[in-house]
């Protein structure tokens, strides 16, 4: 009988250990290599189509060194000009409530319009900011009946572009008002009893709703900013603009001023 009971070494396998030789464990030096087809198959690591290291399993996506999966960064909120926005919208309408009454029956067509800003503007939409529009409309109201009266109504709309690039702040309160002109010389009276800067006031051309428009570039809380009045026998719109490059030239703000209010004002 031949000494080798198992015949001849295998292809694979390499020559027959010694008895009582120990196995060396897998990977130490010396070990028999696996070869293909015999024992465990080896995790293949995953390709990138587009190149480059792909995570392993459980590694976080975007981690550095893989790009693959890395969320696009936020936009940066503008929120916080919209609060500014807000806050001056409130400080430009402070005179709302000191409206002469006395002198509306003289008017034929005093207070026979309000206003109704829609949901959307040039493109611009104003549905996320519903609630703190509605927080500065509360606080023009809240403002007049401390001076003195209160308007019938008030309105406020925050429009935002998609891409955040242009933010327009819209608001106003109606009520019967006698004097246009008067009414908004007591808005930009209050507007410089509460601290803000004016400079440049001037008139323009209100549209074909007749009334005054003034515009002019006011300093509120450090913040410099163009708006535009408009007033009739009806209402009082005011609007706030502002790009991403900086301050919107005012007769821009006239111009959307006077768009704007051919939609919103409406009769009661």
């Amino acid at each position: 009988m031949s000494d080798n009971q198992f015949g001849p070494p295998q292809p694979g396998f390499g020559p027959p250990q010694a008895p009582g030789t120990p196995i060396p464990p897998q990977g130490a030096p010396g070990a028999p290599q696996q070869q293909p087809g015999y024992g465990y198959p080896q995790p293949q690591q995953p390709q990138n189509p587009w190149g480059g290291a792909v995570p392993p399993q459980g590694y976080p996506a975007g981690a550095p060194g893989y790009p693959m999966g890395y969320p696009a960064p936020p936009r940066k909120s503008r929120k916080g000009l919209w609060i500014t926005l807000s806050i001056v919208s409130a400080v430009i309408l402070a005179g709302a409530g000191v409206i002469g009454y006395l002198a509306y029956d003289t008017v034929a067509n005093s207070g026979k319009n309000k206003l109704a800003l829609p949901t959307t503007f040039q493109g611009m939409d104003s549905s996320a900011q519903a609630d703190q529009a509605q927080e500065v409309a509360d606080q023009i109201r809240k403002t007049a009946s401390e001076s003195g009266g209160a308007p019938d109504g008030t309105t406020s709309a925050i429009y935002v572009a998609d891409d955040q690039s242009r933010i327009l702040q819209a608001s106003g309160y109606w009520s019967k008002i006698p004097s246009p002109q008067n009414q908004l010389d007591r808005e930009f009276s209050a507007m410089e009893k509460d601290g803000s800067k004016l400079e440049g006031r001037k008139s323009m051309d209100p549209g074909e709703g007749g009334g005054v428009m003034d515009c002019a570039v006011g300093t509120f809380g450090g913040e410099k900013l163009g708006f535009c009045l408009l007033a009739d026998h009806s209402v009082v719109l005011s609007v706030v603009e502002r790009s991403a490059d900086g301050d919107t030239p005012l007769d821009k703000v006239a111009a959307d001023a006077r768009e704007l209010r051919k939609t919103a004002e409406v009769a009661k």
